[in-house]
């Protein structure tokens, strides 16, 4: 597959937060993204990024409320392979990198980091959750759309898509004025 992916503002110091590239995520629906993703880290030109990975164990709030237990690991080797050494690694149990165990935040704020953009699965949840935190956090933010799935079905994504467009967060925003073009 080759495909041509906008990255809106190569000119700005940016990080790029990888979204749980796990194995327990990859499925039929989102197995898609992975070269894709690969393209965004080998040629995006990132500052810094983030690689976050997420569990939730019995008796957590998932596992109560919603069912849903995940065992920790790691990210998958297709992408793993492709981090860097300085990659800051965060693991999370709940939606958001931000509320993880490293301190996302202190360390965009401390690398003076201008914009942040978000890839990987699930669209409808841990992605969606981290722009929209990232944004109140007050950084400009956009999800790379051809670098998000959900591993329940496109429908999914497909909402998740309408949601952040509608707020222009995603790397198809009209009011985008500059784009580094790469391929995957």
């Amino acid at each position: 597959m080759n495909m041509e992916i906008l990255l809106p503002h190569p000119e700005k110091k940016r990080a790029l937060l990888v979204v749980d590239m796990q194995a327990g995520f990859i499925t039929e629906h989102s197995r898609h993204v992975i070269p894709a993703i690969r393209a965004v880290i080998t040629q995006g030109n990132y500052s810094l990024v983030v690689e976050a990975t997420f569990s939730a164990e019995p008796g957590s709030v998932w596992d109560t409320q919603t069912g849903f237990v995940f065992a920790k690991e790691p990210v998958i080797p297709e992408i793993r392979d492709v981090l860097g050494p300085d990659t800051i690694k965060v693991e999370k149990n709940t939606k958001s990198v931000f509320k993880g165990n490293t301190d996302v935040i202190g360390i965009l704020h401390r690398t003076d980091i201008e914009e942040v953009h978000v890839v990987g699965i699930d669209a409808h949840d841990c992605v969606l959750s981290t722009a929209e935190e990232s944004f109140d956090y007050g950084f400009t933010t956009y999800v790379i759309e051809e670098c998000i799935a959900s591993s329940e079905g496109k429908e999914y994504c497909e909402a998740a898509i309408k949601i952040l467009r509608e707020v222009e967060m995603t790397n198809h925003s009209p009011r985008i004025r500059s784009f580094k073009k790469i391929h995957s």
